[in-house]
């Protein structure tokens, strides 16, 4: 996971069409790798 998966699921989100359930899954894909940077921030942070 990087920053730049992040930002790329974003722009795609922005940018392009998809059906309702296409649109779900990357939202879903967004979010666990939001949830996942957070966690690793944290975790880098009570280091």
């Amino acid at each position: 996971m990087t920053i730049d998966t992040i930002e790329e699921l974003r722009a795609e989100l922005r940018e392009c069409l998809f059906t309702p359930a296409e649109r779900k899954a990357l939202e879903l894909e967004l979010a666990e790798l939001v949830r996942q940077r957070d966690e690793a921030l944290a975790a880098e942070e009570g280091a």
